[in-house]
Formats: structure tokens, C-alpha cells, sequence
């Protein structure tokens, strides 16, 4: 079975998203699978640096697309460089041979739609993997005008993807929801979280005790948030709670990646001049493991109003370190439902800041027992219910199987057959 992979950052971008669908790829290619990517030429955190136009990457055949490289200066700049990726990729795709299996990303959001193109032009069957839902992101946080001819557009363009590819895999049942306000059948969904990119550390490492060493941590008690830096994170609550815990030398707050409120995160702490804020940039996949295990507390971040349009994927490499760990967001969301079943994390809500700081003060306070007991219910949470082997098997027995199978696919089922993962 040929199956082609669409999405903006690949292997070797460090964002989330890029490791996890190298994961895979791989996965597929172990299936017996012909697996290629398309993604894009340009570095995700250095724009200046491009990547080879066409290389073999763990046996999988990666084809690179040229575009802009703005980078992530503002939300304009990110739309050019995502438009010049899609319409190139477009032009690409248009002398690509046909394949079974397309499976559209949503970085950037019309990629989805060069999928269903591609298949409609091409045959093949078309599946859009939902990991952010936008433009109602774009939307809820104010960057655009659902009403707009820009917005009306970008909506009509979503509800005619998602509508007519022939499968849709969401994270949670939050985006289930969303998805189905925008016409899409229930039956035709299917949810596959994402997983951890990073190994569970021991409870007797020296992992975060090397990393804390290598950039002069010290003994503070290191408050971590880890990853990209967007506007679907509320940022804010960590940067005021920082603010507020300006003269305690004890706590720091230490903030890996990048993205496009990186910028904010450097002039808020230049701005007051907080020497309590730390910023390092992200870390390669190998030293995941040691910088998050160098962490007191850990950070889980969704803005209000969030909840189904953003999946805070964080979640599943934080509950594998069996670190105490902090969700700032809103109490209907997926991290939510979490707690719920493991309830071994503190919830905020987002802007709560006097909330946050007591937070702090209660992860202080936790005794070896406790941080213990957290370790061991959190690491066996994420072991049983978040590996890498269980979303990976759901997607390939509710997706790719049926469609090896010579008496049926996917597109001779009825809806009522389709399989769901509630």
C-alpha cells in the first residue's frame, strides 16, 4: 500500500508534531507500507536553514517543498509562509503518482484540502488527521474575523474537506464535537491521541540532575514549560505568576522552544527585568528525556475557550516523567478529562493567577512520599493508557486494515459500519 503523508515540519524540526509523525511514518513503513512525506524545505525554528529537496529518512522517502521563510515574526508572516507552502505543494502534487492512502495534517490549514485534491484528481482514498482546528483558532483568539471574506472562506474550505474526505481522525472527544458542528458524521471520526515523544526516565535517574548541572540550575525550584510558544497557551498566567514571584530567589521559570510568542515571553522578562525567567531554546529528541526531567513543576497550558480546537499533546511526555505537573486551562478539555481518570496533577484556570501561586506553594510543599506516589500512579497512567503502540494500532486497525482488505474499504462502508474510538 503507497501511502503520502502531508505536512508542514518534518524530521529533523523539533516541534511535537514533526516527532510524532515521524513516528509514524516509521510505524507504517514496519506495516509493510511505501510511506512518503511532503513537508516543507524550511527549518521550523531557524526559517534560514533548508533541508535537502528529497532524502530517505528510516526507509521512508521524504520530498521537501519549497516556500518563504518569514519564520514566526507575526501571525502575518506565518500565513504567507503557510500559503506559499500550500500552493507549491499544490504544484507538486499535480505530478505525483497516485496513491492509496493520503493523510492531510493541518500545518498549514489548507493542507488538508491538497489532500482531497490530490485524491480526487489521483484516486485514492483521503483521511484529514485534526491536530489543530482552525480557522476557529484564528477566530477565538481574535486574529481573524469569522464574519470576514477572508474568514467565510477559510470556513467554507474546512466544511467542504472534512465533509468529504472519507475519514476524519480527531484527538479527543472536545474536537469530536467541534468537528461534528461543522457537519461532519460522528460515525466517520475516529480518535487517536497523540503520544509522548520521550522515554520514561527512571525515578532514580540523573537525568534532570545532568541537566540542571549543564545550565546551571542549581537548587532552585524549576517551574518548566516546555515546548511551542503559541497563542492557543496561556502564557499570560505563567509570566504574571512570575512577575509576582519576582523576589523569590528560590523559584525560576524556565521556558524550552520557541514560536511565535517566543518574542513576548524575552520582552515581558526584559521589560520588568525578572532574572527569575529563563529561556533556552528546544532541545534535540535525545535530551528530552534530561530536560524534562529536570523539572519541580511542569506546565500544561490551553487558553480559555480552547477546548476541541487545540490538544495539548505536552500532556502524555509529562505524565511519562512522573513529574508533578500544573494544568493552566479550561476545566472542559481533554487534560481535564484526564485528571479526572489520574487525578495526580493541580488544575488552574486560565488568568488565574493568585491561583497558580498557590499551586507553586503546594508542589513545594509535597513531601518524597507524595512525589513518589505521583511518579508511580502518572508513569503507569501514561504506560497503560498512552503509549505510542496503542494509538498506533487503533489507526491501523479502524483505518488502514479496512482498506487492505479485498472485499471491502473504507469507501464501501456504510457510516453505521465505519469503527469509532470513543
Amino acid at each position: 500500500m503507497r501511502v503520502l503523508l502531508l505536512n508542514q515540519t518534518y524530521y529533523p524540526d523539533p516541534v511535537a508534531t514533526s516527532q510524532q509523525l515521524r513516528d509514524f511514518a516509521r510505524y507504517l513503513k514496519s506495516e509493510g507500507c511505501e510511506v512518503t512525506v511532503m513537508t516543507s524545505r524550511r527549518a521550523y525554528d531557524n526559517p534560514k536553514k533548508t533541508h535537502p529537496a528529497e532524502e530517505w529518512v528510516d526507509g521512508v522517502r521524504v520530498v521537501r517543498v519549497a516556500c518563504t521563510g518569514f519564520g514566526k515574526r507575526s501571525f502575518f508572516h506565518r500565513m504567507v509562509d503557510g500559503f506559499t507552502f500550500e500552493c507549491l505543494l499544490l504544484w507538486k502534487l499535480l505530478f505525483f503518482r497516485r496513491q492509496d492512502l493520503v493523510i492531510g495534517f493541518t500545518s498549514p490549514p489548507l493542507v488538508g484540502f491538497a489532500a482531497l485534491l490530490f485524491c480526487a484528481l489521483r484516486g485514492g482514498k483521503c483521511v484529514q488527521w485534526i491536530m489543530d482546528l482552525n480557522p476557529d483558532i484564528a477566530f477565538a483568539v481574535g486574529y481573524l474575523n469569522p464574519r470576514s471574506l477572508l474568514g467565510r472562506f477559510l470556513t467554507f474550505v474546512l466544511r467542504f474537506t472534512v465533509r468529504y474526505s472519507d475519514y476524519v481522525i480527531v484527538l479527543d472527544r472536545w474536537m469530536r464535537s467541534r468537528l461534528v458542528a461543522h457537519g461532519v458524521r460522528a460515525e466517520n471520526t475516529v480518535v487517536v491521541p497523540p503520544w509522548p515523544v520521550s522515554e520514561s526516565p527512571t525515578l532514580d535517574s540523573q537525568l534532570g540532575k545532568k541537566f540542571r548541572a549543564r545550565h546551571g540550575l542549581g537548587h532552585k525550584f524549576v517551574v518548566l514549560y516546555s515546548g511551542n510558544h503559541s497563542i492557543a497557551h496561556s502564557l499570560d498566567t505563567v509570566l504574571e505568576t512570575a512577575l509576582r514571584l519576582r523576589d523569590d530567589p528560590n523559584v525560576l521559570f524556565l521556558f524550552i522552544g520557541g514560536g511565535l510568542r517566543e518574542n513576548d515571553v524575552t520582552s515581558f522578562r526584559e521589560t520588568h527585568r525578572l532574572s527569575n525567567i529563563r529561556q533556552l531554546p528546544y532541545q534535540p529528541r535525545e535530551l528530552l528525556s534530561e530536560s524534562l526531567s529536570a523539572a519541580d513543576l511542569h506546565l500544561v497550558l490551553m487558553g480559555k475557550d480552547l477546548s476541541g480546537l487545540v490538544h495539548v499533546s505536552k500532556i502524555y511526555g509529562v505524565l511519562a516523567t512522573g513529574r508533578p505537573y500544573a494544568f493552566i486551562g479550561p476545566r472542559s478539555s481533554h487534560v481535564a478529562d484526564l485528571l479526572a481518570e489520574c487525578p495526580y496533577g493541580f488544575a488552574v484556570e486560565s488568568e488565574d493567577v493568585d491561583g497558580f501561586v498557590k499551586t507553586i506553594a503546594m508542589a513545594r510543599a509535597l513531601t518524597e512520599a507524595q512525589k513518589r506516589e505521583i511518579f508511580q500512579k502518572n508513569t503507569a497512567y501514561a504506560r497503560e493508557n498512552c503509549s505510542t503502540k496503542q494509538s498506533l494500532a487503533t489507526f491501523m486497525s479502524q483505518v488502514v486494515e479496512p482498506l487492505r482488505s479485498p472485499q471491502l474499504s473504507i469507501g464501501e462502508l456504510s457510516p453505521h459500519q465505519l469503527p469509532s474510538r470513543a
